[in-house]
């Protein structure tokens, strides 16, 4: 009995522990593996694709936001461009207003410089030349000429030579304007005879004051005429001339071989006043030639007034003065 008591006993307890060892597999078959966690994880990835495909996403019509970013920078180039167009034209249009004001400024200058160049380069290089209808003629008392020859005067010429030394004259260029061409005022003498005004100085006499004074007698009238008498204004002396021996020929220089000359003469430009009165003595004529008819013409005139164009040459004739 007892026997059969502990086989049943031992078979109880095998039959017990087989069970717990079926449970226990059971319970380990029951716990997810790896791949099955892996395939649960797919799966779970899967769905959610799945879900994400069911997605829609709506945009507005109205709005296109490429275009907008496109047409903001289409917007900035052209702003920057037309900003920057108007820098240059600014830019440009000071640089145009500078050199203009630098070209006025000078031509301001040049002006001024002529102008400076013009009063001061050996006295006035602008003459005024006023219309011949400016002024007034008239004579007075006649002057009786010393010589009636060429040959007389030559030989009182060498008498007053041994006396007095070399001879001293001076003469005077004085300018009207007819027809807009400048005339030269003459005196003539006879029908083959012309001179400038003027004549023979005085020992010691200055050659301005001399020239004045010979102007007055040959041009102005005499004081008891009771007619008003202008200063002439003396300007520059153009010529002097040399007369190497007691003949008519006179030289514009001295030749070498002569050191002592008969004559020196030496011509002046006279500025004329606007208005005046001239007051000629009668046996002489006043006469007012042009300058294109003393030109190349010392046959008729003598080389020293024929060369007065040539003298002119130096100024600027201002034909533009008022009548």
């Amino acid at each position: 009995m007892a026997g059969a008591t502990r086989r049943s006993t031992r078979r109880d307890a095998s039959v017990k522990e087989e069970e717990e060892e079926n449970d226990a597999v059971v319970e380990k078959s029951d716990e997810p593996t790896d791949e099955a966690m892996e395939e649960d994880v797919e799966e779970e990835d899967e769905d959610e694709d799945s879900d994400s495909d069911d997605i829609e996403i709506e945009l507005r019509d109205d709005i296109d936001v490429v275009a907008e970013h496109e047409q903001a920078e289409k917007e900035a180039a052209e702003a920057e461009e037309k900003a920057k167009i108007e820098a240059e034209e600014a830019k440009a249009k000071a640089e145009a207003e500078a050199a203009e004001v630098a070209e006025r400024e000078e031509e301001d200058a040049a002006a001024a410089e002529a102008a400076k160049v013009a009063s001061t380069m050996t006295g006035r290089r602008v003459l005024d030349v006023h219309p011949l209808g400016s002024y007034t003629f008239g004579t007075k008392r006649a002057r009786g000429e010393k010589d009636a020859t060429i040959a007389n005067r030559m030989l009182r010429m060498k008498s007053a030579y041994e006396k007095e030394g070399k001879r001293r004259s001076v003469a005077a260029i004085c300018l009207v304007n007819q027809h807009r061409t400048p005339h030269v005022l003459l005196l003539q003498v006879n029908a083959t005879s012309f001179k400038l005004p003027g004549g023979k100085l005085r020992a010691a006499e200055g050659d301005i004051d001399g020239l004045k004074r010979k102007l007055r007698n040959k041009l102005q009238p005499d004081r008891d005429d009771g007619l008003e008498r202008h200063e002439f204004d003396v300007g520059d002396q153009v010529a002097t001339w040399f007369r190497t021996a007691f003949e008519p020929q006179m030289y514009p220089y001295l030749p070498a071989h002569i050191t002592k000359p008969k004559e020196e003469h030496k011509m002046f430009v006279v500025q004329l006043p606007e208005k005046c009165y001239f007051a000629v003595p009668k046996n002489l004529k006043l006469l007012a030639v042009p300058v294109f008819e003393l030109y190349g013409n010392p046959g008729k005139y003598g080389p020293e007034i024929a060369s007065i164009p040539h003298l002119l040459s130096r100024y600027r004739l201002n034909l533009e003065t008022a009548s």
